[in-house]
């Protein structure tokens, strides 16, 4: 009874996030959906204070709260650097790159959107790059479909191949203790084959959307709030990421560089908002009255406080609760029940590769890949999944592989997805579930055997 109380709860976790609905004037979103649930489990002596503790600190191999704070504040480095426009910039610069060749932009573009995932994660590429696609639209007189598609489903992709692309890459690389440059030594070919495989697919489907040609208008520019500011957050950016790559030399955990580099964007961003403010205050208000940027003062001058309202807060009780539940599953025994079933199917390299990626995928597109890989990777550090070291890895790394291009299937396999549709809902372009469906099925099984083959090929040689 209460292992179905606690399924029901990550069920309905998955559905508030989802689908997000009101009971009367209260609105069940992600956040406020998995506290209820959490409550009401609490209420009915299903979990106790000891859950929700073990599910918090950990148990050795997963730690959450280092996932926590690995995710947050490599966001808040990403989200702070976009912050200064710099990405902007550099998507304006690609679109006058291709000289009014659709064709060309739409190679460009879609290594953009792999150089700016590889730099930040996919999150930021969609918060991002989204809404730039969108504005193409209305300032180049181009089908802007063909090229948001190439977007998702390249920065799904892309988001496989350094530890710090997903939060999902976060949960698996923690609870397994993989180095970031160990990791993204497996993870290059898996990455580079499927985005080739997409890239052909993409075109063959696309081939009579995409716009052959088009003409940028005049009114289109871009807007760097401070090239000094974007300088220097895009050099802590690149310096972030190579220390990460040396974490393992250096002995220094990740979380640590990641909470390292926040704090020092947190200050840097406060060392500009003043900056702003006390130029601001020193200008006449004949000066204040004319265009601002003349003086190089942002309309909004709290560097700091922008960049905490863009991150995705309400992803945090989301999280805790799904670790504290699957904690509630791994206390009645159910993940050593499921640990033992998927060990039974990974008795080979291919065999451990192939049972857990495809049921990873299954299962990302019926409660999200977030509650899917908190589950999964509780699964793989259980003392009942016992299996040869290699099929380990391959049931592992195909996990990481499913928890990224599951969302490329359906909207609903991660929040990525759903943040995408919203951000073009708001801008008044619908894409039915149906319509990404019919593009996902199309492609998406494609591109995830071919992860899944040459992860194969990777770990065997």
């Amino acid at each position: 009874m209460n292992v179905s109380l606690i399924i029901l709860a990550i069920l309905f976790c998955a559905l508030c996030a989802v689908r997000p609905f009101k009971i009367g004037k209260f609105e069940m979103n992600l956040a406020t959906g998995s506290l209820v649930a959490l409550f009401v489990l609490l209420a009915l002596q299903v979990v106790g204070v000891g859950t929700i503790v073990s599910g918090i600190i950990g148990n050795g191999q997963l730690v959450p709260w280092e996932i926590i704070v690995i995710f947050f504040s490599a966001l808040y480095v990403s989200v702070s650097t976009d912050v200064t426009g710099i990405f902007d910039f550099l998507a304006y610069t690609i679109t006058h790159r291709a000289n009014g060749n659709g064709y060309k932009l739409f190679l460009l573009l879609y290594a953009f959107t792999c150089t700016i995932t590889v730099f930040t994660s996919n999150d930021i590429d969609i918060l991002t790059l989204t809404p730039i696609i969108f504005y193409l639209g209305k300032h180049a007189r181009l089908n802007v479909v063909p090229l948001l598609f190439a977007q998702f489903l390249a920065t799904n992709i892309v988001s496989m191949f350094f530890y710090t692309g997903n939060p999902t890459n976060i949960i698996v690389a923690n609870a397994l203790d993989l180095g970031f440059l160990e990791y993204a030594s497996v993870m290059w070919l898996p990455t580079l084959i499927a985005l080739f495989v997409n890239l052909v697919l993409l075109f063959v489907y696309f081939r009579k959307s995409i716009t052959k040609k088009f003409t940028v208008k005049k009114s289109s520019h871009y807007k760097v709030r401070n090239w000094t500011d974007a300088l220097i957050s895009s050099g802590l950016l690149a310096l972030m990421l190579i220390m990460l790559g040396f974490s393992e030399y250096l002995d220094v955990p990740i979380w640590v560089i990641t909470l390292v580099f926040a704090v020092l964007f947190v200050v840097e961003d406060i060392l500009f908002s003043a900056y702003y403010y006390f130029k601001s205050a020193s200008l006449s208000k004949v000066q204040l009255s004319k265009r601002k940027d003349i003086y190089d003062i942002p309309k909004e001058k709290n560097e700091f406080w922008i960049a905490i309202k863009r991150i995705p807060w309400k992803i945090l009780p989301f999280v805790v609760v799904l670790f504290i539940l699957v904690e509630g599953l791994n206390e009645y025994g159910v993940i050593d029940s499921l640990a033992t079933f998927a060990a039974s199917a990974s008795d080979s390299l291919w065999q451990g590769i192939w049972f857990n990626g495809i049921a990873g995928v299954v299962l990302a597109n019926l409660i999200n890949n977030q509650p899917m890989t908190i589950l999964y990777s509780n699964i793989l550090v259980s003392d009942s999944f016992v299996v040869s070291d290699i099929a380990f890895q391959g049931a592992a790394y195909s996990v990481v592989i499913a928890s990224n291009i599951a969302a490329s299937f359906t909207i609903m396999g991660a929040l990525a997805g759903l943040m995408w549709k919203k951000i073009l809902s708001v801008k008044g372009l619908e894409i039915s579930y149906l319509d990404f469906l019919k593009v996902g099925i199309t492609i998406t099984p494609i591109v995830f055997a071919s992860a899944l083959i040459a992860l194969y090929v990777r770990l065997l040689f």
